[in-house]
């Protein structure tokens, strides 16, 4: 081998050194903030703590869930997932302070756990400037979606739906069209959501409602308004009211010996919910566009979790356990299809292109792939049962 060949051959393994390494530096410098060769790295705000904690700890729990599922089969594209939790105690200002802690100190790739309504309204100005992937599950707001923002995608429908479905039954279903009709609902925009969806059923079934009237968020004592339904003569009443609220209502009408028939929202399917309202002895149906504990598609969910969860995260199974997850998996779908490069731009187009993701029963079918980027999934109604502590199921999941 002549010397000027040798020099030629070595001169060419430099330069494909050179090019291995600018390569390998350009296929790093792909990857986005978040994700390196073994890991990506999300983030959750979670009220973990103050009045609405069974809600974020369940809610944490699925997202826990998910991710030791995901992780216990390979990760994905041979990345495992992380999550950093952040407690917003129920708090918006500490809703805000804990996204940009996500953001900016712990450099999440994007946002699976969104806390409530009101409180993701105030994340939204640091997500959008942040331009973040960004999963909402826990607390479908109309405001989230509208206008759209490019990298939020939200699960579930509009609150609206929660105060129309039970009214619709017990029209339907319970013979109460000729019944005096009446809501109970908190004085914010969650409230004022669940009064439209409630207004929309008087309208459309021509109803007599009798009485609507708004508490103060935080409210403890209801006798006042639920002296006023008795006044009025209302027997099917709408509760726009959370899990101890709901309770403290069912025991007034119950100390008045009021035969009524009640709905309320998805958070009365929490099993705390149940139980505290179980002494009132009220059936009360509950819509809901998860599964519940007692569906097949939930129990299956609740034997997952015995076996990937602590004991303490698998105690706050409830709903709010499989909308984490849900809401998790369907992340992890957007990342997967990006296979080895994953940026956030990417994912946020992966998701916008997202149509009949099937969830295994717990929900109906997730699609992105249309204007708000909002899956708008039907709703299941469910029933309590005082005696047992149980809900059960009383339709299908229907598109209203």
């Amino acid at each position: 081998m002549s010397k000027n060949f040798k020099k030629i051959v070595g001169h060419l393994a430099k330069i494909s050194a050179i090019a291995l390494a600018a390569g390998a530096a350009m296929t790093a410098a792909a990857q986005d903030v978040g994700v390196t060769a073994t890991e990506i790295l999300i983030g959750e705000v979670q009220p973990m703590s103050g009045p609405a904690s069974l809600i974020g700890k369940a809610g944490a729990a699925g997202s826990k869930l998910a991710i030791a599922e995901i992780n216990a089969n390979g990760g994905i594209n041979g990345r495992k997932l992380r999550a950093i939790y952040e407690d917003d105690g129920y708090v918006p200002a500490r809703s805000v302070s804990s996204v940009k802690k996500l953001i900016d100190s712990d450099k999440v790739f994007g946002i699976t756990g969104t806390t409530g309504s009101s409180h993701m309204v105030a994340m939204l100005p640091t997500i959008e400037e942040a331009k973040i992937p960004t999963i909402v599950h826990m607390a479908p707001n109309p405001a989230v979606v509208t206008p759209r923002r490019p990298t939020v995608f939200m699960i579930g429908p509009d609150y609206d739906y929660a105060g129309y479905a039970p009214i619709s039954y017990m029209v339907e279903k319970m013979n109460k069209k000729g019944g005096k009709f009446g809501i109970l609902y908190q004085d914010d925009d969650f409230g004022k959501a669940l009064l439209a969806g409630y207004q929309k059923a008087v309208k459309q079934y021509g109803l007599n409602s009798v009485a609507e009237i708004s508490f103060k968020r935080g409210a403890k004592d209801f006798s006042a308004e639920v002296l006023t339904l008795k006044d009025k003569g209302a027997d099917a009443v709408y509760l726009g009211t959370l899990t101890t609220e709901s309770a403290s209502v069912m025991s007034e009408f119950r100390r008045l010996n009021m035969d009524v028939t009640l709905g309320t929202l998805w958070a009365g399917q929490l099993p705390a919910a149940v139980k505290l309202a179980a002494p009132s002895g009220y059936k009360y149906l509950i819509p809901d566009y998860y599964a519940s504990n007692y569906d097949p598609a939930g129990v299956a969910l609740m034997a997952k979790a015995k076996k990937y969860l602590n004991a303490d995260d698998y105690a706050n199974f409830n709903r709010y356990t499989v909308s984490g997850y849900v809401g998790t998996l369907v992340f992890a779908e957007g990342i997967r299809r990006c296979g080895a490069n994953v940026t956030r731009v990417c994912v946020v187009n992966e998701l916008n292109k997202l149509q009949n993701f099937q969830t295994g029963g717990l929900s109906g079918p997730v699609s992105f792939n249309n204007p708000k980027a909002q899956a708008v999934l039907p709703i299941k109604l469910f029933q309590t049962d005082p005696a047992s502590g149980t809900v059960k199921s009383m339709t299908d999941f229907i598109a209203y």
